[in-house]
């Protein structure tokens, strides 16, 4: 994830991202974020900061598009809301028929296909949040059962507030 914008209605940060799933085999696309970047050193969703008028559901698209290189159809729903005093973030479920492989970028570091069970550590506080949430979890659960045919037993993590924390503190002096 690039990093957030300010919006011109009281100087919000706004950004969106997605998890994509093969239907096929009901895995995600996760991506490793760099060292150097902010939060790096984390597993993390593709996304990042709305640019001009573009709604969360464009930003997301556009900004999975700009990392994966993913071009082919897809079904979207929206996941999940992450709104705090400093920006707001949307997640959504982007499902492909098939995985494929990312082209090279520079937001990431390293990406793996695995399954919702299986997410790598360490998470990005920002993806841990979004699967600590209950309906966005049971969300995910149900399309990989239902769009895959594969069991799933993902329990929610738990969530890691001081990472977020930390967040808000370094953002609210930006």
């Amino acid at each position: 994830m690039s990093g957030l914008d300010r919006t011109a209605a009281g100087g919000r940060r706004k950004a969106a991202g997605c998890m994509v799933m093969s239907r096929r085999t009901g895995r995600f696309l996760f991506c490793f974020r760099p060292l150097q970047a902010a939060s790096g050193g984390t597993w993390s969703l593709w996304g990042g900061k709305r640019e001009g008028g573009e709604t969360a559901i464009e930003a997301a698209l556009r900004e999975t598009e700009e990392e994966t290189g993913y071009r082919g159809p897809s079904e979207v729903s929206h996941l999940h809301r992450l709104d705090t005093r400093t920006f707001a973030y949307d997640s959504f479920l982007m499902v492909v028929e098939d995985e494929f492989e990312p082209r090279p970028c520079v937001e990431w570091a390293d990406w793996k296909w695995v399954a919702l069970e299986e997410v790598p550590s360490p998470m990005h506080w920002g993806l841990a949040e979004l699967l600590s949430d209950r309906t966005a979890a049971a969300l995910l659960v149900k399309a990989v059962e239902n769009m895959s045919g594969r069991p799933c037993r993902f329990a929610p993590p738990q969530q890691r507030s001081q990472d977020r924390e930390s967040f808000e503190r370094a953002h609210e002096r930006g």
